[in-house]
């Protein structure tokens, strides 16, 4: 479904990606882990055209998203949620999740003026299908939550409200960077099952950026490492974890000569 090939990206002197290639195939959710500065988010920036790469080649379904917008890349069908959140603070969790639905509506200006039956048709399946989205949250977004403005709920509820608004845009792959930022033990367990049902109920293909390492090895299907930008591993979430470049690139050379089986800090828990 995405094909990364030979992709470079430098800013001034600094290759915040190198030479970087990865397949990720329908129905798959692939985790891309590694230290702060790896070149996670840089990557994800990519992908959805907040950047163009220097060199290399970013195809979704067999056609190159270079040098395309942001927003024509949602209408193919790939949509992401932020490390730093980006959500409509004074409207609603609903109105949040109404908003990317809005292209799809294709009305001329009267029929919305007058409020067409045909026009009020499709707000009512756009109101439908995000809680469609929201419900894949139970109580945690819906109900009450609903109407509430974004800005009181909590931050773990906001990462919740940002997926949601992702899942609503109509994409089949979601980029999902750091899901369960600023939630505890039991919504991080919360939001592990969600993903996994994003993918077998849902049926989308997932990309995520995650340092909890229990979620990622509890949900990946592969795993990704970047250091410095470039790829150094790949494969099962227990190969990798005991992966020598690995422990080097998180714990230091010395560190991993130092220790017999080292793993990442939260190989077993979290990062």
């Amino acid at each position: 479904m995405l094909e990364i090939r030979n992709v470079t990206k430098n800013f001034g002197g600094i290759q915040a990606i190198g030479d970087l290639s990865i397949d990720l195939n329908e129905g798959e959710i692939v985790a891309v882990i590694g230290p702060n500065g790896a070149g996670k988010t840089t990557l994800f920036n990519l992908i959805t055209g907040v950047y163009r790469p220097d060199s290399g080649e970013v195809r979704f379904e067999g056609r190159s998203l270079v040098g395309l917008s942001p927003n024509r890349i949602v209408e193919r069908g790939v949509a992401r949620t932020f490390q730093n959140l980006r959500l409509f603070t004074n409207l609603s969790v609903l109105d949040n999740v109404l908003i990317p639905q809005h292209h799809r509506l294709r009305a001329i200006w009267p029929s919305a003026v007058l409020r067409t039956r045909g026009y009020r048709r499709k707000e009512m399946a756009m109101h439908d299908l995000a809680l469609e989205k929201l419900s894949f949250f139970g109580p945690r977004l819906m109900s009450f939550r609903l109407y509430q403005p974004v800005s009181v709920l909590s931050y773990a509820n906001r990462r919740r409200a940002e997926i949601a608004r992702a899942m609503a845009t109509g994409a089949r792959l979601l980029l999902l960077d750091e899901p369960s930022a600023g939630m505890n033990p039991k919504e991080t367990a919360e939001i592990t099952q969600i993903i996994r049902r994003m993918r077998d109920e849902g049926g989308y293909t997932i990309l995520l950026v995650e340092h909890k390492m229990n979620l990622v090895g509890e949900i990946s299907d592969r795993v990704v490492v970047l250091d410095y930008g470039r790829k150094i591993a790949e494969g099962a979430y227990q190969d990798v974890v005991n992966d020598p470049k690995v422990v080097e690139a998180y714990l230091g050379r010395r560190a991993e000569e130092g220790t017999s089986g080292g793993k990442p800090d939260g190989a077993g828990g979290e990062a």
